[in-house]
């Protein structure tokens, strides 16, 4: 049906980004985090992508927190064309918090640069600008909750809210097959606790043939996860 790369928040909790390559080529990002720490082995996580951002087709997002948000500005400057498909509170976020990112980014490396130029290092430049954050948000496709979105002739996403922040959603893609039946692939994306007085209960996800799980505190909370899981 699909083949699924991981390309970040494997073995690691930031850069969520995963990559569905289904049979007929489609290639589909879900998510498309910063990584945030300190670990070596990630020192060039940020700049380098598993993928060619040109041959992505479709990116959906699951919510505007910067770990699964962060390098969408850098992933259009590289060459992603297509839609970046989320619920439309998430889009309303991403476009404070991305803006807020490429400033940080910019600032980052004028001090980074000043070091570098007294070590007799060479500059380097921001992972994307603010003007980019801008111009990536012409991309975004805001959706309600609860309601299947045609993204193509074969491929439905449907969110449910996930409880974590506003906006936030967990993912099923709905896949038409040859036979004519479906696949459903899900990404639960970050789930929240219930009983908050702010954010909705989170709500269970269809029946899946195929999950993608968040699990940052996999063994504190398996049996919240399996009880979102339906």
């Amino acid at each position: 049906m699909a083949k699924i790369k991981f390309c970040g928040a494997a073995q690691t909790v930031t850069g969520s980004s995963h990559l569905v390559t289904l049979d007929d080529g489609t290639n589909i990002l879900l998510d498309c985090g910063l990584y945030q720490g300190n670990e070596e082995k990630y020192e060039n996580f940020n700049r380098e992508w598993g993928f060619n951002p040109e041959e992505i087709d479709y990116m959906i997002l699951s919510h505007a927190h910067i770990d699964h948000s962060g390098r969408i500005p850098k992933l259009s400057k590289d060459g992603y064309k297509g839609d970046i498909i989320c619920t439309s509170a998430t889009r309303d976020l991403a476009s404070i918090m991305l803006m807020d990112s490429a400033y940080i980014q910019e600032k980052d490396v004028v001090y980074l640069n000043r070091r570098k130029e007294r070590l007799g290092l060479k500059p380097v430049k921001a992972l994307y600008t603010i003007e980019d954050a801008r111009n990536c948000m012409d991309q975004f496709v805001g959706i309600g909750y609860n309601r299947w979105y045609s993204v193509n002739d074969t491929i439905s996403v449907r969110f449910r809210d996930s409880g974590h922040i506003l906006g936030s959603a967990s993912v099923t893609l709905r896949i038409k097959k040859e036979d004519g039946y479906y696949n459903y692939l899900g990404f639960t994306g970050d789930i929240g606790r219930p009983d908050r007085p702010i954010l909705r209960n989170p709500v269970p996800m269809d029946d899946l043939d195929y999950l993608i799980c968040e699990s940052t505190y996999g063994g504190v909370r398996l049996q919240r996860k399996l009880n979102f899981l339906g």
